[in-house]
């Protein structure tokens, strides 16, 4: 199960790595980027679907799926969609419409929109009192957790700089990553004590430290590469190894929320799509969950 876990892991990196190296062609439209991103965010919805659809809360599929596909897209929107000229060749918009901050009131703005169609949509589809409020809840749960949550990892690809954007994301993969593979091979190895039985009755306390281990571990070897190998800006040493321990650490909280979302629903994986680790959503919880920690990271504390 670990040589599995490991090569498929490996292999999904190494092709992230081509897709963003080819996507510099492209910039700043990330084609690739785009399918990858609507492709985890899509399978990783449709798999929450399946898990609430088993709780009281059953989400309106479509609902889901298009609300998850309209936040993808706005996500690209300031980037790639130029507002009206002014007179003097300017642009209209009285804010920079690309900017790290504003940029998130567009997928944000969506998804707002998203909430008010579900309502209308609900209203006319209502029969008898008892299900639509709880339907409601489910499908923007399930539009909030994989979209609105998923946006903030997925612009960390814009951040300016030399292979900044790159770097964002290659910091996030390999810091929540690390995390996931320590907590995973120090629990099965040395693992004694439940660390929250609860709601994953597999975790393990011993596995936690494991995983903030190589959760840093994973921070410094990206700055060690982006030094020294990509001569790009970074964090220093200090930031690097905070990044790693902070960002690590909410990679295995969303982990463990995941669990508690399958243990909810009684279901041990999310699918079995993924060889080794279960559905696509239990690929990217940690990442889902540490995206906004890391965005916020890099704009605070990013070289």
């Amino acid at each position: 199960m670990l040589g599995t876990r490991l090569f498929l892991g490996l292999s999904m990196v190494a092709g992230l790595l081509f897709a963003l190296l080819v996507d510099e062609w492209f910039a700043p439209w990330y084609p690739l980027w785009f399918l990858v991103t609507a492709f985890a965010v899509v399978a990783g919805a449709r798999e929450l679907i399946e898990l609430l659809a088993a709780t009281s809360a059953r989400p309106s599929g479509n609902s889901v799926i298009g609300g998850v596909c309209a936040i993808v897209a706005a996500n690209w929107v300031p980037h790639v969609v130029v507002g009206p000229g002014s007179d003097d060749g300017q642009s209209a918009f009285l804010y920079d419409p690309a900017g790290p901050l504003e940029t998130l009131a567009w997928p944000f703005l969506t998804f707002v929109a998203v909430l008010m169609i579900s309502f209308i949509i609900q209203s006319l589809q209502f029969e008898k009192p008892g299900r639509t409020m709880a339907k409601i809840s489910g499908t923007m749960l399930a539009v909030a957790y994989v979209g609105v949550l998923g946006s903030f990892t997925i612009q960390l690809r814009w951040f300016d700089g030399h292979l900044q954007g790159i770097l964002a994301i290659v910091y996030l993969v390999a810091t929540a990553k690390g995390a996931d593979t320590g907590a995973y091979t120090m629990g099965r190895l040395a693992g004694r004590h439940k660390l929250w039985p609860s709601v994953s009755p597999h975790k393990t306390i011993e596995g936690a430290f494991g995983g903030m281990v190589f959760g840093v571990a994973a921070a410094l070897l990206v700055a060690a590469i982006a030094r020294f190998l990509l001569h790009a800006p970074t964090f220093s040493w200090p930031v690097a190894a905070l990044y790693g321990l902070v960002v690590g650490t909410v990679a295995q909280l969303g982990d463990l929320m995941e669990s508690m979302i399958k243990r909810d629903c009684e279901r041990k994986d999310a699918s079995r799509a993924v060889p080794g680790f279960g559905g696509v959503l239990d690929v990217i919880d940690s990442l889902i969950f540490a995206g906004p920690v890391a965005y916020a990271f890099w704009l605070g504390l990013g070289p």
